[in-house]
């Protein structure tokens, strides 16, 4: 280091960090205190001129200003012991209530949800008027409701068709025909809505569609009889998703058939790709290009049942070597 420079050194007192941390904190505190320099002044000058002077000339009270002091001067002057604390009184007047309308706010809370209290109030002036007593303000119903905690969670009913399910991520390879996906598309043909359950074999890839009314689970049920009668291989696993549709009769009707019930995951409708491309073909193929769909429903779903029959036996397949999907099943029958 050069002569003519020289460097600087702070010396911490006696408790080190600690109390150089106390004191910086406990100026901070009182420079952004007016109070507190106040009654610092208050205190200098009865000091130089006599308390009588002080008590006068600031218009305190002589228990005020002892106070004050004892609190000074117990700290050995610090500034920070005339900060004012809280002046919130140790007693405060409570809320008087009557048992009969806190009941009756409880009840409705209860009862119906989260009532507002501009509502509450409607309903107290009604409840008051007929017992002869006095109602409640807005406010005053606004602090029962939060001093005594009047807010009700709404308690979720369990859905009837609640059961554990087997879900599945992808279908394996190794698999044999009789393996169904089905699903339930809805289009709209002009004004009218139209709502169709759709099937196919994900291995023979013979399909099955239905136009039907709602979304009952028997309904889907019919759906998957209908093309059961029709098709010769036996069915021994349908996947689905997780609509009502695929709960209750129609589940129930699986198991009572020894029919293993695969759902989806929610919101994964690529699992179902195969039906899903499946209604797209039927879409785009025959339901928008039916003319009768638009007049005559009963002539329209006559025109589906020929457009099945030949997408199952004359219809080339891609995936299946370019064959009809019923030719293809032949190899398993």
């Amino acid at each position: 280091m050069s002569p003519n420079r020289f460097q600087l050194r702070y010396v911490l007192p006696a408790g080190g960090y600690t109390a150089t941390m106390k004191t910086l904190l406990s100026s901070l505190r009182a420079e952004a205190s007016d109070p507190a320099q106040f009654r610092r002044s208050v205190i200098f000058h009865a000091q130089e001129y006599g308390i009588a002077s002080a008590i006068s000339a600031y218009g305190i009270s002589r228990r005020t200003y002892y106070y004050w002091l004892h609190s000074f001067q117990g700290t050995k002057g610090k500034l920070s012991s005339l900060v004012p604390k809280s002046t919130r009184p140790h007693t405060t007047r409570r809320m008087e209530v009557d048992p009969s309308l806190l009941l009756f706010i409880r009840g409705v809370r209860e009862e119906y949800g989260r009532i507002g209290k501009m509502k509450l109030k409607v309903l107290l002036d009604a409840y008051t008027s007929s017992l002869g007593v006095p109602s409640y303000g807005i406010t005053k119903i606004g602090k029962i409701i939060k001093r005594h905690h009047y807010f009700f969670d709404f308690t979720r009913v369990k859905n009837r068709h609640s059961f554990a399910r087997t879900r599945v991520k992808r279908v394996g390879k190794d698999i044999l025909p009789g393996y169904l996906e089905m699903d339930s598309v809805i289009l709209y043909v002009g004004n009218t809505r139209l709502r169709f359950v759709t099937v196919m074999d994900i291995v023979t890839k013979v399909a099955y569609a239905e136009r039907v009314e709602g979304g009952l689970a028997k309904q889907a049920q019919s759906v998957l009889t209908h093309f059961a009668s029709q098709y010769t291989i036996p069915v021994h696993t349908v996947q689905t998703d997780n609509g009502s549709e695929f709960l209750g009769d129609f589940n129930q009707y699986l198991e009572s058939h020894g029919i293993k019930h695969l759902f989806i995951y929610p919101h994964s409708p690529r699992i179902n790709g195969v039906i899903e491309r499946f209604n797209r073909t039927i879409q785009e193929e025959f339901i928008e290009r039916c003319e009768y769909y638009w007049t005559d429903l009963s002539r329209g779903d006559q025109k589906l049942t020929h457009y099945l029959d030949w997408y199952n036996m004359k219809r080339p397949h891609a995936s299946l070597g370019y064959l009809a999907p019923l030719v293809y099943a032949k190899q398993y029958t």
